[in-house]
């Protein structure tokens, strides 16, 4: 696990991707507008100084998923910049501007190899999902079952996405939600009950940003 205040510099393990002997992959959501926010915020300073884009795609080393993806829109060359250095493949979404979600959601699953057995989907404004989540879902991980964390009955990011329900979502009209597959497999959707309020915190504004800073993790 990645120590609490790790260096700026210091770079996580090279990931393999495997959990027993189970590969999954990551897609990291850093393409959207920040259209309630000047600055793009992805690309805010974190506690230890990081970005916050590269701070996520951190944790996801630090759970040794390989894979990372992070797929880019506003500000590519700057998101690029901000992860450069580590084991991560930037995409870019060339509809970022007028696409939902889902179009950057189906660039980053074409970008993953088809052998892994699932990927994490998760947006980059959410810096206060801990590591231990990540690999908690991982090893609760189950062919032919999606799984989400849950906190305080509510469900949270990331979603682990099986690779059965790829083509699923690849195959969702571009006014789609993401959600229209994942709730869609809802009889193959596993809540795991997790203890850290993180996987529901997303910054959107400046003032959820400032209240993020100081969350307890």
């Amino acid at each position: 696990m990645r120590p609490e205040h790790a260096q700026a510099d210091e770079l996580p393990p090279v990931a393999t991707g495997g959990l027993r002997g189970v590969s999954f992959g990551a897609i990291i959501l850093a393409a959207g507008l920040s259209s309630r926010m000047v600055e793009n915020k992805v690309l805010l300073p974190w506690r230890d100084g990081e970005p916050i884009v590269r701070h996520v795609a951190y944790q996801f080393l630090w759970a040794s998923i390989g894979n990372v993806i992070v797929v880019t829109g506003r500000d590519a060359a700057l998101v690029r910049a901000a992860v450069d250095g580590l084991n991560v493949t930037c995409v870019h979404n060339s509809d970022f501007a007028t696409g939902e979600m889902l179009s950057s959601v189906k660039v980053g699953l074409r970008a993953l190899p088809a052998e892994l057995a699932g990927c994490f989907i998760q947006p980059a404004d959410m810096p206060c999902v801990p590591v231990e989540v990540i690999a908690q879902l991982a090893s609760a991980h189950e062919a032919g079952w999606n799984l989400a964390p849950r906190y305080d009955g509510r469900r949270g990011h990331p979603v682990l996405l099986d690779r059965a329900y790829w083509g699923a979502m690849l195959a969702l009209p571009a006014e789609a939600k993401p959600r229209a597959v994942i709730e869609g497999a809802r009889e193959r959707l596993r809540l795991v009950d997790v203890a850290d309020e993180g996987v529901l915190l997303d910054i959107d504004t400046r003032a959820a940003y400032e209240r993020a800073l100081q969350f307890d993790t």
